[in-house]
């Protein structure tokens, strides 16, 4: 073999070995940590806590259209399922504590605590969730209901971030929670009237809250401003806004979290998963650790069909991971008919 052949064979020895070398390393960097490959199925919680659990209930029932869930396995007595459309988001509600049933480090915190109503936040804005969006095909019809019903408006008109020129109104709900009504006419509403349309977020920073979300939970953006971001977790979406998308002072704005104080209203949320282990270590693999590792729920002492953690938002709002046994998927069954749909 000529001196040629030999150093040609010798070159593309080297350039194979080098096409091989950045495919790898290509393969390594689309595989990244920050993937986030144990996915959430659903939003499988949109936690209420309130001072009158029935009149919570009959609220959504009557306004909303709502209908109560079964209970997978035993049925907890402190917590009430609500389906405003089927197989959509869950609302679960919760009368306030201390809660016989449950072991005391989770009634710890209803000791001596002083309970502050959401209403009071209209005056006085605090990081969270800042109101609770549900859908409905028509504006006029939905306020002329609710207000033949007495209930009682909040705001006239609503801007809503990044959908500025969509009609939306505000009531009062439970303790004064902020639901937002919002018109979305070519939604398929199936045979329920309403339906959850989105949560809405007063976060401190746009890119640190969107990007937890995202490495924890992975959430997919769907809009950007300036101000906001509107994103993608499941089933579900949220959407993230600074003060000033508002018209809000950042200064003017509360922190959640007050040593001795519990605030009712919407408690935290929760996603439901298939395996929360995987979640939790590719969480971690990302960056954010649980407040705790994945525990059994108890329930009288007894172990439940659910397992679940949670992680905290920067702005001290809690987002569980939940697994179900024997559920990958919304709840099925109406308490009325004890059957599925």
């Amino acid at each position: 073999m000529s001196k040629k052949l030999i150093i040609k064979d010798a070159l593309n020895k080297i350039l194979i070995e080098r096409i091989i070398l950045i495919f790898v390393l290509t393969s390594i960097s689309c595989s990244s940590p920050n993937t986030v490959k144990q996915a959430p199925i659903h939003l499988d919680d949109i936690h209420l806590i309130v001072t009158d659990e029935e009149a919570s209930v009959k609220f959504f029932e009557k306004y909303f259209g709502a209908r109560e869930m079964a209970h997978p396995g035993d049925r907890f007595d402190l917590v009430r399922f609500l389906s405003l459309k089927w197989q959509g988001p869950t609302i679960t509600i919760t009368p306030i504590g201390p809660y016989p049933d449950l072991p005391p480090d989770r009634n710890r915190r209803w000791l001596d605590a002083k309970i502050i109503a959401p209403k009071s936040e209209k005056v006085k804005p605090v990081y969270g969730v800042k109101w609770l969006a549900i859908s409905t095909s028509s504006i006029s019809k939905s306020k002329a209901e609710l207000l033949d019903y007495g209930v009682e408006i909040s705001e006239e008109n609503i801007s809503l971030p990044l959908e500025p020129n969509t009609a939306a109104f505000s009531v009062f709900g439970p303790d004064g929670l902020e639901i937002v009504i919002v018109e979305r006419p070519t939604y398929d509403f199936g045979d329920a009237k309403y339906a959850i349309d989105h949560i809405q977020f007063l976060v401190k920073d746009v890119e640190t809250t969107q990007t937890f979300f995202e490495k924890t939970f992975g959430g997919k953006q769907l809009k950007r401003g300036k101000e906001s971001a509107s994103l993608q977790v499941a089933d579900a979406k949220l959407v993230l806004s600074e003060p000033e998308a508002f018209g809000i002072d950042s200064k003017d704005v509360s922190s959640r979290k007050v040593d001795g104080t519990i605030r009712i209203g919407l408690d935290h949320l929760g996603f439901l998963y298939s395996d929360v282990q995987a979640a939790v270590d590719q969480a971690t693999i990302n960056g954010y650790t649980p407040i705790f590792q994945p525990q059994r729920y108890l329930y009288k002492n007894k172990p439940t069909v659910y397992t679940f953690t949670a992680f905290s938002l920067p702005e001290n709002l809690n987002i569980e991971m939940v697994q179900a046994d024997g559920r990958v998927g919304p709840h099925s069954y109406y308490m009325d008919e004890n059957s599925s749909k």
